[in-house]
């Protein structure tokens, strides 16, 4: 996604989000191509975990911003903008899928899509200094968790969204957020147990 980024003045980068989107609630423009340099591909691979259809994830993050000039006069005011891209892009590609029908009831993400953390997060792993394969092993372990659980631990922890925003983005209570995170490192922590004895019995721990 980096090469649709475009040039924009460097002041914008001393701002944080939400003051760059008051500006652009202001009529700034550039205001608005620094959000979509900023937060370009964290959505764009969030929307990956969502569909396979990258084609169709271009287009809805293009609407998304489109829809964000054009409405920008009515927009809100934003405390955790990468909290609210996230979920109107969400809420964007299902629109789509169901137009395109790719849905045929209205159901949950969960219940209709399966999502897989991807290569675009093992640079995180790779900060906790563990080998290859491990780091499969890793990814493994948690693409093997049941889908709204997969979802709420890689908001939470990969994303760094709060309890409150995950349920937002879920579209759950803060309560379901947080037994769907604790069931989720129950069962990592049963799977990495057999993932830890794997490595061991093969001299790669």
């Amino acid at each position: 996604m980096r090469s649709l980024k475009y040039q924009v003045h460097e002041d914008f980068r001393q701002l944080k989000p939400e003051e760059v989107w008051n500006l652009l609630r202001k009529d700034n423009d550039l205001a608005l191509v620094h959000l979509y340099n900023k937060f370009v591909d964290d959505i764009y691979h969030y929307g990956e975990r969502i569909t396979h259809d990258k084609e169709l994830i271009k287009d809805c993050i293009q609407d998304i911003f489109v829809e964000l000039w054009s409405n920008r006069k009515n927009l809100p005011e934003v405390h955790f903008l990468k909290h609210y891209l996230y979920k109107s892009l969400k809420r964007a590609i299902i629109k789509k899928l169901e137009k395109n029908r790719k849905l045929f009831e209205k159901k949950t993400l969960a219940e209709t899509h399966d999502i897989k953390i991807v290569l675009s997060y093992e640079s995180q792993l790779i900060n906790f200094q563990i080998s290859e394969q491990q780091q499969k092993k890793l990814l493994q372990s948690l693409n093997s968790l049941p889908v709204k659980q997969k979802e709420a631990i890689t908001l939470k922890f990969l994303d760094g969204f709060s309890y409150q925003e995950v349920a937002d983005i879920l579209s759950i209570s803060v309560k379901s957020a947080y037994n769907l995170i604790y069931r989720a490192l129950a069962l990592l922590k049963i799977n990495l147990l057999k993932v830890i004895s794997f490595l061991l019995a093969h001299g790669l721990f």
